[in-house]
Formats: structure tokens, sequence, C-alpha cells
């Protein structure tokens, strides 16, 4: 074991690590927020919280007001006041939405089904069929020509369509690469070296406090998140050779679990803390 860093020189330069992407929306780090760490019923943030754990990423207070606006307006999150205080928790539809998520983000291996449903959908008009496309993509279906779609044998149907249910005994390169194309390739080869560096970073961690805890583990999940959703949701042998998704998994769920999750209520005191 080497020697203890600094808390705040080692929490800063692991910050700068796992922000490699410095795409952030800040309203989808506030959704990683509440579902990585409030999805019981009954759990709330407070802003002020939110303000603790945002700010080392650079998010502006600004941004944050405007990014809260926008989920409360969009039905994800509502708000109550006590006193000069606000809290914010997940509504019911967001609440529903995080948890069909978490078995994606954070299960080991992810169930891999044996039948698989080949569906074609009727003629769409130009106009609609990337409506379509993208309304099934929510819901895990893939296109893989134009009107022919493939999911599991127990998903969702497209509806009025002919569908067949069966083996997928071959999974040609043309469709690996429409699975994967470069950029999600290359967005999860950078995942994975960010991932080694703070792994290594972790080999000295020195104590650290919950918030500080709270913000590692909310930018972890958040680009694990953000990598995993650029793609349907399918078994290793329908990507591209190289591909780096099962690597991934194993190392971002080691590493929260090395990280660990405070409980709302000691985040809460922390938070309060000047």
């Amino acid at each position: 074991m080497g020697m203890r860093e600094d808390p705040k020189t080692w929490f800063a330069e692991s910050v700068e690590v796992l922000t490699y992407n410095r795409n952030q929306r800040v309203w989808s780090i506030i959704v990683t927020i509440f579902g990585d760490l409030a999805q019981r019923p009954g759990d709330r943030i407070s802003g002020a919280v939110l303000s603790r754990l945002t700010e080392p990423m650079g998010i502006k207070p600004e941004a944050m007001r405007v990014a809260l606006h926008r989920l409360r307006g969009d039905g994800w999150i509502q708000s109550e006041r006590e006193g000069r205080a606000s809290h914010y928790s997940l509504t019911e539809s967001g609440l529903a939405q995080s948890r069909a998520a978490s078995p994606r983000i954070y299960q080991r291996s992810l169930d891999t089904p044996e039948a698989w449903q080949l569906s074609v959908a009727p003629p769409a008009r130009q106009g609609g069929k990337g409506a379509r496309d993208k309304a099934m993509r929510r819901k895990g279906v893939l296109p893989v020509a134009p009107g022919v779609f493939l999911t599991s044998a127990q998903a969702e149907t497209v509806p009025d369509s002919l569908t067949m249910v069966g083996i997928v005994d071959h999974v040609p390169d043309w469709l690996r690469h429409k699975i994967a194309p470069a950029p999600v390739m290359l967005a999860y080869e950078d995942l994975e070296i960010a991932l080694d560096r703070f792994a290594a970073k972790c080999e000295a961690m020195p104590p650290l406090g919950p918030l500080q805890i709270a913000t590692l583990r909310t930018i972890l999940v958040h680009v694990w998140r953000k990598a995993l959703f650029s793609h349907a949701d399918l078994p290793p042998h329908f990507f591209p050779e190289g591909w780096k998704g099962p690597a991934c998994r194993s190392k971002a769920l080691d590493l929260l679990d090395r990280l660990g999750r405070p409980e709302l209520a000691v985040l809460e005191q922390a938070g309060a803390s000047p």
C-alpha cells in the first residue's frame, strides 16, 4: 500500500479523471443522483445537498435551478419547502422509470434471452418512421432495417406487425456495427481508460466525507449510464469484436462497491454543515 494522499487533492484529481467527458447535461446529472441515492418512497434530497454534490463538477447554481425547473415540468421530480429550504423527491412516474432502469445499470450480469422476436411493421409515412424507431428504441426494441425490429420474445411487440420468434443463429457484421457504431465503441474505450485510472487512484484512497463519496458515485454512475444507454440491451455476441461493455460493467460496479453508498440522513447532516 502506498502513502495516503491529501483527501482534498485526491478528491479533486479523481473528479478530473471521471469527468473526462465534459459534455454534462445538468438535468441528466440530477436524474443520476436521485436514481442512485433516493429510490425509496419518501426519500428526499435538499437543495443544499444537491448543490454540495454538484459544485465539484463545475455546475453553477443557475444551471441547477434551470435543470430542476425542467425536471419538475417533465414530471420527474416534485418539490416542497420547509422554511427557507427546498426538498426534492422523485414523482411516482420518476420512481417507476428510475427503478425500471436500475437492473440494467447495477446488475453484475444480465439475463440473455434464448428466443428472439423479429417484427416487420406495417408501412409508415416518411415523417413517421423516425418517430416510430425512436419510440421503439426507448422500449428496448432494436431497428435492424427499415420497418424491421428485433427484441427478446418476452418484450412488447411492434403494433400490428408480422412477428416471428426463434433463435438467432448468426449476427452479421453489418448489424453488429449498426448496434455499436464507431462512436459507441470509442466511448467505451474512453470509459475503460477512465475506470482504470480511477481504480489505480483508489489503491491510495484517503478517508473521504459522505458528500465526496456521493459526488464520486454520481459521476461514476453517470458516465457508466451514459455509455450504457447509447445502445440496445443485447448479449455480447451482438456487438463488434473488441467490445468493452462487459469489462466496463465489471469495473464500474467494482468501483461503486468500493466507494459504498452514503445514507441520505448522513448526507443531509453533512450538507447542513458549513
